[in-house]
């Protein structure tokens, strides 16, 4: 690359659930040109930055969440090294003496041009090409979240970690030459599904003892970027799902495609950023192409008193190599002692609505819309214990994000937010 640029292009597209895309979906290509600072202080946390028009009737607003270990914010988006159309920050490297990490934590958020209201694409994948270093004693590294799987190259170059609930590419030291789209050792690609954001990522870099301050050119290509052989995800999922009793949480998955993969490590959290390690499941010797059904029961103490736990599967290959699942909320309990299960989530036509209900009476499933529109709503008499009610007929619905509510004798107990593919 240039002289003390490296451009990191992120490319959004979108995809589908449990840690697989949904190659169905074609990812739009979208277009960041003249953005301005639309509230806060220019550089400091909390500045939001608008982009107008990144696709017809849409804007992106990007807003700084966090500034870690020194880093800056020299431009927002620079526009003589690059492409035009990509979102391309500036951030320049801790000033302090010593080694150590810095970096931006950034939001990027999607809404409708006319109301402001929140815009969901039904896919977007989110490509960081070209993280590397300056020859010398600086890395670049970038991160994400809540994705639903990532692509590397099979040559890749790029170190995976994580880091508070964050996945991590560490870039080498070398810089790999040309600001393009085909420095394909040093691309990740993160694909999401059906959302309105990037809820974070982050821009930094790693630098070692009498490294040189510089500005790190990052550069952020919302279009169809691909990695020619690119890694294939070992393992593709149907669904992810769970069920909770007295305290003690089954979890499933169905994969539908396995290529060598060695085990699944089931990770808990109680505050979605920290996970530990809950259990480890083998994979049973499956067949290479074909899937396979696993469960894992949580029950130990550490879920006695608690509200809500979070889970998600590091898919572990023969190789050493992981990757991972979403991230699965599971309430455990609720003010009325109630608490409600929704599954599959995404879903396609059918719902199932699973609870405990403390005495007999009349529930009631509604089906709402980003509006706070009723769109279906279901009445059943339950009775005290396990309830199990089914919502079907919802293949009609657009697709996108909607909230299963759940009214008990005519008080609202539970809203859970569910996807509809």
């Amino acid at each position: 690359m240039r002289s003390n640029s490296t451009l990191v292009l992120f490319v959004l597209l979108f995809s589908l659930t449990v840690h697989t895309a949904n190659s169905q979906c074609t990812a739009p290509n979208l277009v960041y040109q003249n953005g301005f600072l639309y509230s806060g202080t220019a550089g400091n946390v909390n500045a939001v930055y608008k982009f107008p028009s990144v696709a017809p009737g849409v804007d992106a607003y990007i807003t700084i969440l966090n500034k870690v270990g020194g880093a800056t914010l020299t431009n927002i988006d620079d526009n003589v090294y690059g492409y035009s159309a990509a979102w391309q920050p500036v951030v320049k490297t801790k000033t302090a003496p010593g080694s150590g990490e810095s970096y931006i934590s950034f939001r990027i958020q999607y809404k409708n041009s006319v109301d402001s209201s929140s815009h969901t694409f039904n896919c977007f994948q989110l490509s960081f090409i070209d993280v590397d270093g300056d020859n010398d004693k600086v890395q670049e590294f970038v991160a994400a979240k809540d994705f639903a799987s990532y692509t590397v190259s099979n040559n890749s170059v790029l170190t995976m970690s994580t880091q508070a609930g964050m996945t991590k590419a560490l870039g080498p030291v070398t810089n790999w030459n040309n600001i393009d789209t085909s420095s394909y050792p040093t691309n990740i690609n993160f694909r999401y599904a059906n959302t309105d954001k990037v809820n974070e990522v982050w821009i930094g870099s790693k630098v070692s003892n009498g490294f040189t301050v510089q500005d790190r050119y990052n550069c952020s290509y919302f279009a169809n970027v691909s990695i020619p052989n690119g890694g294939i995800l070992p393992v593709t999922y149907t669904s992810f799902d769970a069920v909770v009793a007295d305290k003690t949480v089954l979890l499933k998955w169905i994969t539908a495609r396995e290529m060598n993969n060695s085990h699944f490590v089931v990770e808990r959290s109680f505050d979605k950023a920290d996970f530990s390690t809950a259990g480890i499941v083998l994979d049973g010797f499956s067949v290479n192409g074909t899937g396979k059904s696993y469960q894992f029961k949580d029950n130990i103490a550490d879920l006695q008193g608690k509200t809500v736990v979070y889970y998600r599967l590091k898919q572990v290959d023969v190789d050493g190599k992981f990757t991972y699942s979403n991230v699965l909320a599971v309430r455990l309990q609720s003010k009325t002692g109630v608490t409600m299960q929704v599954s599959p989530n995404p879903f396609t036509e059918n719902l199932s609505m699973r609870f405990s209900a403390t005495e007999n009476g009349t529930a009631q499933i509604r089906i709402i819309n980003s509006y706070g529109q009723t769109l279906l709503s279901k009445q059943s008499s339950i009775t005290k214990g396990f309830n199990n009610l089914q919502v079907e007929g919802l293949s009609q619905l657009a697709p996108g994000m909607y909230i299963a509510q759940l009214v008990m004798n005519g008080a609202v107990i539970d809203n859970q937010r569910v996807i509809k593919n």
